[in-house]
């Protein structure tokens, strides 16, 4: 049981002469308060910002957005103390070096250390990075090493393998599975805000794609799948022409040798490192994102993904030509991409799983271990997001969803399934502000 928390926190500054003649402790800090060196999921702070602001001779501080400190400035540095019921809780003595802070105190009885540091500036103008990655990644996770630090407003033009490992040559590349291309740190980003992930572009870079040639068991009932194992297993080949924007089979069958379909190219795996220490192949879906294989992420549209890690992390990968709702084979057209994407952060906001929006709809990505538990996740995402952004009762809501709302099953044969919950913004333009 997490205990209510009071906190005493003293700021020493290092260097000579007196505390007072030092500069102003008012500003943004990004700290990390670790136990034994690590990460303690039951401590009131863990990897935030912490707010110190200067107000008539004394100092008040909120941690990620939360007001919990108050206190002046003494001798031996910035004593800020924090009450829940009158209780204290901890102390802190840190020092500060530049732009950095640093020391060691108890929170919860319990020793524990801080390290802190300004954010880093952003620059005045944004850039574009061309990214030729070299390793990939088949997990998602916050301890992999970020592959490229990138500033909001920043572009990225890279390539994705395919769901196999091989690139645009054909060449294997990477272990088998989804390996995604990342992670990106995107210098600011902190737990508890949105990271904003624009698609500027999204184009298969091969003539080739594949796909399971038998539908998953995930998809059909124990009948089904008896039947189905009477025939070979394999891959079905697709042509991909870009130019006409079409895919056809090589080598069809009779009954197929007319059928095509449209190219839209789409990302399955776009994601963040998950929440606390965890750690998840990259065929796994979540509230951090992941293969999330909607085919509504594509080329145009933006994805909103809670950040649980400083930098985000951000992966993506997993490229389809083209994808049929649900992805019944267990995969899309499977091929190469080259991507572009441009980054923003929603600083002190975060929702609970992926937001997607383009010109037509706002959706959002429920996740789950069944179908209904994944449907009820989107409804569920849904009502807080109008809560949130347009201030609706639950009395609203009701009429409103029970209306307009529309759902597209996006996958169902991956050990999440998820369900896309989406709102037309013709729609959400009739509510009130």
């Amino acid at each position: 049981m997490i205990r209510p928390v009071s906190l005493s926190l003293a700021v020493l500054l290092s260097g000579s002469g007196p505390v007072w003649a030092q500069s102003d402790f008012s500003g943004t800090w990004e700290v990390a308060v670790r136990e034994f060196g690590q990460k303690n999921f039951y401590l009131p702070m863990i990897d935030g910002r912490l707010n110190i602001e200067q107000r008539d001779g004394r100092y008040i501080a909120a941690y990620n957005r939360k007001p919990m400190f108050s206190g002046r400035l003494e001798n031996d540095g910035l004593h800020l103390s924090c009450e829940d019921g009158g209780k204290p809780c901890g102390a802190f003595i840190l020092h500060r070096s530049g732009s950095r802070l640093s020391g060691s105190g108890t929170l919860q009885e319990i020793p524990v250390t801080l390290e802190g540091q300004r954010p880093v500036a952003r620059p005045k103008t944004a850039t574009v990075h061309a990214f030729n990655p070299q390793n990939f990644y088949t997990f998602f996770s916050g301890a992999i090493p970020p592959a490229l630090r990138i500033f909001p407003g920043d572009s990225v033009k890279t390539h994705t393998l395919d769901s196999r490992g091989f690139d645009k040559d054909r060449k294997p590349r990477a272990p088998r599975g989804n390996p995604q291309t990342g992670p990106f740190y995107i210098e600011g980003a902190m737990p508890g805000d949105t990271l904003v992930v624009r698609l500027d572009r999204i184009r298969t870079n091969r003539d080739t794609a594949y796909q399971a040639n038998l539908l998953s068991s995930n998809a059909l009932e124990p009948s089904a799948i008896r039947e189905q194992a009477r025939h070979e297993a394999g891959f079905t080949q697709w042509k991909i022409d870009a130019a006409a924007g079409i895919a056809t089979i090589i080598n069809p069958t009779g009954k197929l040798a007319d059928y095509k379909v449209k190219l839209d190219p789409m990302l399955g795996g776009v994601g963040v490192a998950p929440p606390r220490d965890e750690v998840f192949v990259s065929g796994r879906l979540g509230p951090y994102g992941g293969n999330l294989d909607s085919s509504q992420i594509r080329e145009g549209a933006t994805v909103y993904l809670p950040v649980f890690q400083p930098g985000a992390l951000l992966f993506v990968g997993d490229g389809h030509a083209q994808q049929g709702d649900g992805e019944l084979p267990g995969q899309g057209l499977e091929t190469s991409m080259d991507v572009q994407f441009t980054v923003d952060v929603i600083s002190g906001q975060a929702g609970g799983h992926p937001r997607v929006e383009n010109t037509e709809f706002v959706m959002i990505m429920g996740t789950g271990v069944t179908l209904d538990a994944a449907m009820r996740t989107a409804t569920t995402e849904m009502s807080r997001w109008l809560t949130a952004t347009y201030q609706m009762t639950p009395q609203e809501i009701a009429p409103f969803l029970g209306t307009a709302m529309r759902y597209e099953i996006a996958e169902v044969v991956d050990p999440e399934y998820n369900v896309v919950a989406k709102l037309r913004k013709d729609a959400l333009a009739l509510i009130r502000k």
